[in-house]
């Protein structure tokens, strides 16, 4: 098959990922090669990938006749019309399908004016413009794939899915420890006052556990004033949510805490954690036993401070062994490509 893959505007696609959709991207080019498939990909300037790249152009609009344009505004028309020129392309080329893995509204509402079929896998719940573009966009030539069933779900009323396509983890690259290397839980999410990291730091540490935080301080006001306080050399914020930076901690730990509460891609945390072999404690509105099955940890909905405690003690009792296991077992990148094939040649004979 001839593919092309349409991929984001916001960032650059190469052998050192900094994202997980980074990561998907390259894995499913590189896997798709290796299948013997001719990819092209399209995206941001700066991917170097094994096939053929073609760059958006994001800077070809004279913008000299324009007077009191924002930034936002240039920043969105410039990325309108880069799709819009890689969109003729495609509708002059003998590509077999489109795929797109950009996450972005534009590409979205854009193919339905194709004759090329395009698939769009969905990322992320129904948000504003990308939901808006979905909606306008149910034509038979466009195909939708979410990437489990929460999001799935979060799609009915407002699109078709026609089929889930779970995730996938490169785990080999993770360090396996069979036993907690350290007394420490590791906590990965947002700082934010709905996340009470505060009541976190109180359960952690009357259980003589050394806390690390990785996470984005969303709220500026809430972590100078609620949590810098708490910290100390048992309490430690480590920075933002980078791998290289929280891989080591998160394999030497006897726990991890996952909040869930605005932060995009909590899911992809939970599976880093239990490939290093550290069961998890996963703080979320909905339960989600396909990314966090009892034996590998454990799900609540509050963060009380005497259900933490609790949930901390049951995690930490799970088998490393298990939670390793269960990644190998069913987040497997070439069982994502081999989905991914089976339901290009179903579109394609149709």
């Amino acid at each position: 098959m001839k593919i092309a893959l349409l991929g984001s505007s916001e960032f650059e696609v190469n052998t050192n990922a900094e994202n997980y959709l980074q990561e998907y991207i390259r894995e499913l080019v590189i896997r798709l090669i290796d299948k013997g498939h001719q990819v092209t990909y399209f995206g941001c300037y700066g991917s170097k990938l094994p096939c053929e790249v073609y760059s958006l152009n994001l800077d070809s609009i004279d913008w000299s006749y324009d007077h009191d344009i924002s930034e936002n505004v240039k920043t969105y028309a410039e990325k309108q019309h880069a799709y819009f020129e890689i969109f003729k392309y495609l509708q002059e080329s003998d590509f077999d399908l489109i795929h797109n893995l950009s996450g972005e509204q534009i590409p979205v509402f854009t193919a339905q004016f194709l004759d090329i079929p395009t698939i769009t896998t969905l990322f992320d719940k129904p948000k504003g413009l990308l939901q808006s573009s979905v909606k306008l966009n149910q034509t038979s030539k466009n195909y939708y794939i979410a990437l489990d069933h929460e999001i799935a779900n979060s799609w009915m009323g407002h699109s078709k899915i026609d089929e889930i396509i779970g995730r996938g983890i490169n785990y080999e690259s993770y360090r396996f420890s069979v036993k907690a290397e350290t007394n420490q839980v590791v906590y990965l999410g947002n700082i934010i006052a709905d996340n009470n990291l505060e009541n976190i730091i109180d359960a952690v540490s009357q259980m003589g556990y050394v806390l690390k935080i990785y996470g984005e301080i969303v709220d500026e006001y809430y972590y100078r004033n609620f949590i810098e306080p708490l910290l100390s050399d048992r309490v430690e914020y480590c920075g933002v949510l980078n791998p290289k930076d929280y891989e080591a901690s998160l394999s030497a730990a006897q726990v991890s805490l996952v909040a869930s509460k605005q932060f995009y891609g909590y899911q992809n945390l939970v599976i880093e954690s239990l490939s290093t072999g550290t069961p998890v404690v996963l703080i979320a509105k909905e339960y989600h036993m396909s990314i966090l099955p009892e034996f590998c940890g454990v799900q609540i909905k509050l963060d009380d401070v005497s259900i933490l405690r609790k949930a901390l003690i049951s995690a930490s009792r799970k088998s490393r062994e298990d939670c390793r296991t269960y990644v190998e077992e069913n987040f497997k990148y070439s069982d994502v490509v081999e989905s991914y094939i089976s339901f290009y040649h179903k579109v394609l004979s149709n």
